[in-house]
């Protein structure tokens, strides 16, 4: 009588009895450690590590290395510019620094030169800035307006330099109109007038050009 009462608490406390884990016991998570363990690195713990089923910092709050740097500045200097024979006048507009050319080129010279200058021919943003170049030239000067091939009709498809969207614009009185009002692609680049307006010109035409960068 008395080994069967034993043997029916040994049972009883066999059936209350958990196994809890001790302090570096294996883990996936800290729900398989007692309190106030955590799941540290892999192991039941008291330290005050991060747990390894702590919330993880979502992606985008880290640092896009891919993102491009800002455009380089640069002192306003007219080195560098390749004005064939023309005369250099520098000033600034719109915070950039720009650089007026005399010598006569084709639209795709004048872009060349400005890119060889760490340039690119001038992009006018708004009324402001447009007074401001327009005070500095005296005849017909190379914009960086230009036209899309695919364009449907002569005012539609213009961009600064093939890639900034025009916003502003200060088009002469019925201007563009690539020569007929009918687009065929005869006039798919841009340049300035000395009064300030803008006029739409055959590419292969050559005007004087200004070109425009960041200043540092």
């Amino acid at each position: 009588m008395q080994i069967a009462r034993s043997a029916a608490l040994f049972g009883a406390l066999i059936g209350c009895y958990a196994p809890v884990a001790r302090e570096g016991a294996p883990c996936e998570s800290s729900r398989q450690c007692p309190t106030p363990q955590r799941c540290v690195l892999g192991a039941c713990s008291l330290s005050e590590a991060t747990p390894v089923d702590a919330a993880v910092e979502p992606p985008d709050a880290m640092v896009d290395a891919r993102s491009p740097p800002d455009a380089m500045l640069l002192a306003c200097s007219t080195a560098g510019l390749a004005c064939n024979g023309g005369t250099l006048t520098m000033f600034s507009c719109g915070g950039n620094c720009w650089v007026r050319c005399t010598a006569n080129a084709t639209r795709s010279a004048a872009n060349n030169a400005c890119a060889g200058w760490m340039g690119a021919l001038g992009q006018i943003d708004d009324a402001t800035e447009n007074s401001c170049v327009t005070a500095h030239i005296g005849a017909e000067e190379w914009l960086g307006l230009t036209q899309s091939n695919t364009a449907a009709t002569p005012g539609t498809g213009w961009t600064w330099n093939g890639v900034t969207p025009v916003v502003y614009t200060h088009w002469a009185s019925g201007k563009p109109d690539d020569a007929d009002n009918v687009e065929s692609g005869e006039e798919q680049c841009a340049a300035i007038n000395p009064d300030g307006t803008w006029d739409d010109q055959n590419c292969a035409g050559v005007a004087h050009f200004l070109c425009e960068r960041p200043q540092l």
